[in-house]
């Protein structure tokens, strides 16, 4: 099942991909096509996710009422979670069953890493810079997941829905599975990389296909007894404003 699942991604997604507007935009005069090679791009990565890390520190009064907003909307979500909870893992059956198993390979690093090497490395043998840079903003969204997400949710402790303890069970400071519940990587892997591939697609077909997988995603980690609904809003969220801040940064560098 991984196997057949990466291959059936990397066949969806790279045809797609290269149809992206950005296959056909000329680079930047800083960066000109001919010179790009593997250190320099890998450059631009790193500095699109320290960009896109130091945004609070540019943020107006109006951002921040906006993230203090958000930041309300996902705690208000812990009202209900519990009964959410309760009526998901009441309803299981053999199509949530499959929906599930889509949703978690979707987002997996299993998928997610290498579906962004192959992206860059197709990008790269067949000249296309659109696919390149598709590649590199996924690589964006992984290294947000595994250098922000993770110790978060290692900071956090907060117990997963399945270890029974409840939605308030908090341990900070563990590295413990068990207790990996606040942020769901899965759905900010999801919700960052559809998020990227549609916009750089930027069709209609590909928005409503791309967050769709995102959705299910999301939903299959309520579905599996892995994460609380908060836990699945602050990655959607998170995923799908940092990749925008990184598509944003490398806008701006190849148009000037």
């Amino acid at each position: 099942m991984p196997a057949a699942w990466l291959f059936a991604c990397a066949a969806f997604f790279i045809p797609r991909v290269a149809q992206a507007q950005w296959a056909t935009v000329p680079q930047a005069p800083g960066v000109p096509t001919a010179s790009r090679t593997f250190s320099s791009d890998m450059g631009e990565v790193w500095d699109a996710f320290t960009y896109t890390l130091g945004s609070p520190g540019r943020w107006d009064s109006g951002d921040w009422v906006t993230a203090g907003l958000i930041t309300g909307g996902v705690a208000a979500s812990t009202i209900f979670e519990e009964d959410l909870r309760n009526a998901i893992q009441g309803s299981h059956g053999r199509a949530g069953d499959v929906l599930e198993r889509v949703g978690f390979w979707y987002a997996t690093p299993y998928v997610t890493v290498p579906a962004s090497l192959l992206t860059y490395g197709a990008g790269v043998a067949f000249g296309s810079d659109g696919v390149r840079d598709t590649g590199m903003m996924m690589m964006d969204v992984l290294l947000f997941v595994g250098l922000v997400q993770q110790p978060a949710r290692m900071i956090a402790g907060r117990a997963r829905p399945e270890l029974g303890e409840g939605h308030f069970s908090f341990k900070p400071f563990t590295t413990a599975n068990e207790r990996a519940s606040f942020i769901s990587g899965h759905a900010w892997s999801a919700f960052g990389i559809s998020n990227i591939v549609a916009r750089q697609i930027d069709q209609g077909w590909a928005y409503v296909t791309f967050f769709s997988l995102a959705g299910i995603s999301g939903w299959s980690r309520l579905y599996s007894d892995k994460h609380w609904l908060s836990d699945v809003l602050a990655g959607s969220i998170l995923g799908y404003l940092t990749s925008t801040t990184v598509w944003n940064w490398f806008e701006e560098q190849r148009l000037g």
